[in-house]
């Protein structure tokens, strides 16, 4: 099997088209289709089964597509130290991130990586609906960075800071005024329990923040009214800015929000400071060219930054 050969067929079956398939490798449908055909007879099998004009696997296909995905994922790695060896400055990198993470993590780091390879070529892979974990099963995303529902365990992975999860009310709420200053926690705190009857804007809980927010609504015995579960977090924030509810947010979230919106405030929640962790995951034993090693340290220094600024702040 022959890396072109894998990288075919894997179109193929990601597609389920000819058509589409040839069209992402930039080559002519009827190419592809003579292409498959010859295969075909080579092995002696058919490797898809054809219907409604869409391909499936065989049994034969699935078995000969296990094979070329772990093909295609070494010809990645290798045209990456390729790369580095020749060119050194020059190449790609490919990051999938939320889209909030983006804003406000992603593109202040960005000015300094471009100063220092110029040439390589970024591709941000951002999404409201983001499931972090499932980026992680593509061979062709070299970083994936997000807060962490948990560790994954078969990916690698760094942890490039920790922020508070915070509580999002209108400044003009009547429960602003019950927030006192308490040891340990960054932000005036406001006990949960006087919560328990306003309204809530809530991401899923198979979302990081989600689930922080149902693990709370346990801690305290609270059966709260959501008013929306959304995968938005900016318009989770902005809403309960606006004062439809309350919201919860990471810090960093939030301060971005607040810059278009400034009639928010937050608060510190918990019986401790609530956290989260943000951290940068690439596969196990997956080769990371030199300009993406090099954008993680860039990454935990301005993560660092950030931290000292904010405790300068207190």
């Amino acid at each position: 099997m022959e890396l072109k050969e894998a990288r075919y067929i894997l179109a193929i079956a990601k597609h389920q088209s000819i058509g589409k398939a040839a069209e992402s490798l930039y080559i002519s449908q009827p190419s592809l289709s003579k292409y498959l055909k010859n295969l075909e007879e080579r092995l002696g099998a058919p490797l898809f089964d054809r219907r409604e004009n869409h391909y499936y696997p065989t049994y034969m296909g699935e078995r000969y597509l296990y094979y070329a995905e772990r093909i295609a994922a070494f010809g990645d790695q290798w045209s990456q130290e390729f790369d580095d060896i020749a060119h050194q400055e020059k190449g790609r990198l490919n990051i999938a991130a939320p889209i909030m993470m983006g804003t406000t993590l992603i593109e202040p780091s960005l000015m300094g990586f471009h100063k220092r390879y110029p040439y390589v070529t970024l591709n941000i892979m951002e999404a409201i609906n983001f499931v972090a974990e499932n980026s992680l099963e593509d061979n062709s995303i070299d970083l994936t960075i997000y807060n962490v529902h948990k560790f994954p365990e078969n990916m690698d992975y760094q942890i490039l800071r920790e922020e508070e999860i915070v509580l999002v009310l209108n400044k003009n709420h009547p429960l602003c005024e019950k927030a006192q200053p308490k040891e340990g926690f960054r932000h005036p705190w406001l006990d949960l329990k006087m919560l328990e009857k306003e309204n809530f804007i809530l991401l899923y809980p198979d979302q990081n923040t989600g689930g922080i927010a149902q693990s709370l609504f346990k801690e305290y015995s609270m059966e709260p009214t959501v008013l929306l579960h959304t995968r938005n977090s900016a318009m989770s924030i902005r809403l309960a800015i606006q004062g439809l509810g309350a919201a919860f947010a990471p810090e960093s979230y939030f301060r971005e929000e607040s810059r278009f919106f400034p009639e928010g405030c937050c608060f510190s929640i918990g019986q401790k400071p609530v956290l989260t962790t943000t951290i940068v995951a690439y596969q196990k034993k997956k080769y990371l060219s030199q300009h993406a090693r090099d954008y993680v340290e860039i990454l935990k220094e301005y993560a660092t930054s950030l931290s000292v600024s904010k405790g300068n702040d207190i």
